[in-house]
């Protein structure tokens, strides 16, 4: 047990209760299982974000108390859960322990790591996150399908989307709306949640919270039951919007089946698009429109460029918001009334 406490603690296992853990066991891990992980050989990740953000510096010989599970990113790793202990990788700060298969080039080889057994409690049953979920599967609000949802989702990884989904929280909140945020999608990590937070989102739940590592092979109907348990998690606690980001492009194989699924026009109002190119705004935008998804305007990396914006803006004749025009109070309540007329058209339809 001192073993366990002494260990460097990841942001992914911050809803479990570490003394439920009485030892180390040789049981074979599987996805959500809490593992401790010893540090071979430092490459990509240097340091382990922990349960309060901070990043911890790592050194050789380092133990870790990580999460097992798949991690899929464009710009770093891919990478699937191990199935047995040994050698392994550590392949996000947010202490996500997995088998690489394929990286970016543009990053080094992941930090090398042993897992060293999995924590178990003292009836010998493995700590897994879906033992620690702060939102149930079981609860749906009553009236869950009242709150707007605004969705932001983008062409690729590091595209703006972040950063977008936090200046309309931010606005939203500035124009004196209670507003719930949510990282709906993606591998635990703590940057965007405490983004959130920062931004003024007065609650925020993500995939961790339902006990997911990561969403990597989730399907359409399971991540559309998450996005229905986080609304009526903001609906429970009084939130008049959610904002909700989508990781990834949309282009990732799981967003794909997600956004193309017709029920989800019955869990969002509308949209914004991040890109990090002109063309890829168009594509997006495009492609959401053709799945009835309302888009209410872009923004991302392209708008660094005047002449990009217009471009985007002339080829689509919608909105191309910089970060400050998101945090404005008239953008706020441009934006909450096309959610709530398109929420209440939604909820006319449904009946």
């Amino acid at each position: 047990m001192s073993r366990i406490q002494s260990a460097k603690r990841s942001y992914v296992t911050r809803n479990v209760n570490l003394q439920d853990a009485d030892t180390v066991s040789t049981q074979l891990p599987e996805e959500g299982d809490l593992v401790l992980a010893r540090v071979d050989r430092i490459r990509q990740h240097g340091r382990l974000e922990n349960t309060e953000g901070r990043r911890v510096h790592l050194f050789k010989g380092d133990e870790m108390i990580l999460v097992v599970g798949n991690r899929y990113a464009t710009d770093q790793f891919h990478a699937t859960t191990p199935t047995e202990l040994g050698s392994c990788h550590l392949v996000a700060a947010g202490g996500i322990a997995a088998n690489v298969v394929g990286k970016s080039a543009q990053v080094k080889p992941a930090t090398e790591i042993t897992l060293i057994g999995t924590l178990i409690d003292k009836s010998g049953n493995k700590l897994n996150l879906k033992r620690y979920k702060k939102v149930q599967p079981s609860y749906l609000h009553p009236n869950a399908d009242s709150i707007p949802v605004l969705m932001v989702l983008g062409s690729d990884m590091n595209s703006g989307k972040t950063s977008m989904a936090c200046s309309a929280i931010h606005g939203l909140n500035r124009a004196g709306y209670k507003v719930a945020g949510s990282k709906l999608t993606g591998t635990g990590a703590g940057p965007d949640y405490w983004k959130m937070l920062d931004a003024g989102a007065y609650r925020v739940r993500d995939f961790v919270d339902a006990g997911h590592p990561s969403t990597v092979g989730l399907s359409a109907n399971k991540l559309i039951d998450l996005l229905r348990i986080i609304k009526s998690d903001a609906k429970q606690n009084g939130a008049d919007v959610l904002v909700v980001e989508v990781a990834d492009g949309v282009l990732q194989p799981d967003n794909q089946k997600f956004l193309s699924d017709t029920r989800l026009l019955k869990e969002i109002s509308g949209s914004l698009v991040a890109a990090d190119s002109a063309t890829a705004a168009v594509y997006c935008c495009e492609r959401l429109i053709q799945q009835g998804i309302p888009v209410y305007g872009l923004g991302g990396l392209f708008t660094r460029s005047e002449l990009t914006s217009e471009e985007v803006n002339l080829q689509l004749g919608l909105p191309v918001y910089k970060l400050d025009d998101l945090q404005k109070e008239n953008t706020a309540n441009y934006l909450m009334n096309l959610l709530s007329r398109e929420q209440a058209n939604g909820l006319r339809r449904a009946f």
